[in-house]
């Protein structure tokens, strides 16, 4: 999920201006301040206007090349505004780091930044415009039949899309349910570990793959050469030393590290049991080798980030929250009102007017973005949502998710505009996680009418009882597979950026290196894919975006969560007593307490570093992997006793 942005390069270019008071003589800091934040106010609205147009419109030459001029101009405003607030010499810290922060953005000339535009609008429009078509006839055995039958979106004189005749799907949302098992079979049951099945989700994963990939190598070689010469003329080492610079960390790399390897040993925990089931369901597939790998088609995901659809086969219980969910029969706005309620139950803002009357919930009229996005338009309580939302428990999350953007966005928006992107880009993402995490809770199940009172009750002497389990373990196997899917994907790109690796003959290769490496997956293709690009089936990539914001997001959820649970338990983060509960039993609806904590940090916006923030939220100014693995403590101890019972060897 990701802010709407037109692209991450731009949010680093900063879009350019050229107002006509640009060049006007300030004469005091103060001055340059507050025309540097009423110009960036124009700035940023003109921006978000056409981020959404060319999010909601099938792409326009008008719209690319509106975006393009915008880009150049701002560019250009970047550059005067920064070079007059260098001239004042001693700031204070507001201003300081206004400067710091407008300021360490890529140098690039104005035709480079032309042709950076063009190459992301280009992938952004493999990506979101490709769909992968089959004939009506064909069958699950004739799998390879269709594999490389893709075509681009086509619209008629009404603006509908024309379906030539044939079955086409997109990638989001279409293909990503199907391997989420969201079409196949009922979601959350135990698998049917049919072979046509097998062919169809090895098809579906194969064919994305072939489909946007080879397209975006080329152009994306490209974009590291332009991104890398403007980061180096800024006195950035390349682009990706760029990108680790938004989130001021020194030690980035090395935290980014340390962190994967204290959630590792739970991460080898959970591969091993799933690979034990896996390898139960299917023992007629070869696909299985001694080297312990999992085919990366079988976990329940396009990416292999996410394995909750194999909750039912490791761990059946009789409640089926997806089933209770769907039967609820909620459409996207009912899902977007229950998170409301959750937020202003805690005293946060409702949405907006605009909010209801201008955000899209599903894929309608000409919209072919379906990636989650949240949308500041810079203008009086004007912030929208994007999402092709469904009735599912996923829907929910990712509505949730981008809610959280926008509270924060509301209660950033009384700093100066310069202030109001955040503290950094994983603050920003952790939010919406923070909260999804909280209406987890069994009692808001409950509240919500999908879970029994009787499952409130405890069963054993740690206060848990067996849907506690289930349900710690569904998380596990949303949120643990997460983190090296984030670290390889942002490891790869910095090494691409640096040069590490040699591009045209390694960058498909060094991908699949890590990946077997990290997350323990393979390729269920038997095709050489040395020449592919398979890195390009995520949307994270053809959009720019940098993932580490969501590596580092995943453990501040659960930082954060910890925090606001002592804040309304004991009313202090100083208590020195553990909760009184599970964390993951901890209620925030309706804690007004919680609310005016989170009030008081996100209202901070950029204007004070990450680590003053997160002090205010949790009592610490270090990011760490403590609560999440308190969180999941019971599911660690589940499964040392399935793998000790069942003897299953834990690593590759």
């Amino acid at each position: 999920m990701c802010l709407l942005y037109l692209s991450v390069f731009i949010s680093f270019v900063l879009f350019s201006y050229e107002l006509e008071y640009t060049n006007n003589e300030t004469n005091s800091p103060g001055q340059w301040f507050e025309q540097l934040n009423e110009e960036l106010k124009e700035l940023n609205h003109a921006a978000a206007e056409y981020a959404w147009e060319s999010s909601t419109l099938p792409t326009q030459t008008s719209t690319v090349e509106k975006i393009i001029q915008l880009t150049v101009q701002k560019s250009h405003w970047t550059k005067a505004i920064c070079s007059r607030g260098t001239q004042y010499g001693d700031l204070n810290a507001s201003f300081s780091r206004a400067l710091y922060l407008l300021c360490q953005s890529p140098r690039n000339s104005d035709e480079e930044i032309r042709e950076i535009t063009r190459l992301l609008g280009f992938m952004q429009g493999i990506y979101t415009g490709t769909q992968v078509c089959l004939e009506d006839d064909r069958s699950s055995q004739d799998s390879r039949r269709s594999l490389e039958s893709v075509t681009y979106l086509k619209y008629n004189d009404s603006g509908d899309p024309v379906s030539n005749g044939v079955t086409c799907l997109y990638g989001e949302p279409d293909l990503e349910k199907i391997m989420a098992n969201e079409i196949i079979t009922e979601p959350n049951q135990p698998k049917s570990c049919s072979l046509d099945e097998e062919r169809v989700l090895r098809w579906v994963w194969n064919s994305w793959r072939l489909a946007v990939g080879p397209p975006m190598k080329h152009s994306f070689k490209q974009l590291i050469d332009l991104m890398n010469d403007g980061a180096r003329r800024a006195g950035f080492q390349d682009i990706g030393a760029a990108w680790r610079a938004e989130l001021e960390i020194p030690n980035l790399r090395a935290l980014v590290h340390q962190l994967w390897l204290d959630v590792k040993p739970l991460y080898h925990k959970l591969h091993a049991v799933l690979r034990y089931f896996l390898k139960n369901c299917y023992a007629e597939l070869a696909s299985f080798h001694r080297d312990g790998l999992i085919p990366a088609h079988l976990v329940g995901d396009m990416w292999s980030q996410n394995w909750e659809k194999h909750v039912a086969s490791i761990l059946p219980h009789e409640v089926n929250i997806e089933r209770n969910f769907r039967a609820a029969n909620w459409t996207s706005e009912h899902l977007a009102k229950r998170a409301e309620d959750f937020y202003s139950s805690m005293g946060l803002p409702m949405m907006s007017k605009n909010f209801w009357e201008r955000s899209v919930f599903g894929r309608v009229g000409n919209v072919t973005k379906c990636h989650g996005s949240a949308g500041n338009m810079f203008d009086e309580d004007d912030y929208r949502m994007i999402t092709c939302a469904g009735n599912t428990m996923s829907d929910f999350y990712v509505i949730v998710h981008e809610m959280g953007h926008i509270i924060y966005y509301m209660l950033a928006s009384t700093q100066p505009t310069v202030f109001q992107d955040g503290t950094n880009s994983a603050f920003h993402e952790s939010v919406g996680d923070t909260i999804h995490l909280a209406a987890l809770n069994p009692l808001h199940l409950v509240r919500l009418g999908l879970l029994d009172s009787k499952y409130l009750q405890p069963e054993a002497a740690d206060g848990l009882n067996s849907f506690d389990y289930a349900l710690l373990l569904k998380t596990a196997l949303i949120k643990i597979p997460a983190i090296p899917f984030s670290y390889v994907m942002d490891r790869y790109r910095w090494d691409l950026f640096d040069e590490t690796i040699d591009f045209d003959t390694e960058a498909n290769s060094y991908f699949w290196q890590l990946l077997e490496q990290e997350q323990g997956i393979r390729s269920p293709s038997e095709i050489d894919r040395t020449n592919l690009f398979d890195v390009a089936s995520k949307y994270h990539f053809s959009d720019n975006t940098p993932y580490v914001r969501y590596f580092l997001a995943n453990f501040l959820s659960f930082q954060i969560l910890e925090g606001l649970c002592k804040k309304s338990i004991f009313g202090t983060l100083e208590n020195p007593n553990e909760l009184p509960m599970p964390l993951h039993r901890c209620d925030l609806y309706g804690s007004k307490r919680a609310g005016r904590l989170l009030k008081k940090a996100l209202a901070l916006g950029g204007s004070q570093h990450w680590s003053v923030v997160l002090k205010i939220l949790t009592g610490s100014e270090n990011i760490s992997s403590a609560a999440m693995l308190n969180y999941f403590e019971p599911i660690v101890a589940l499964l040392d006793r399935m793998i000790h019972d069942a003897k299953i060897p834990v690593g590759w």
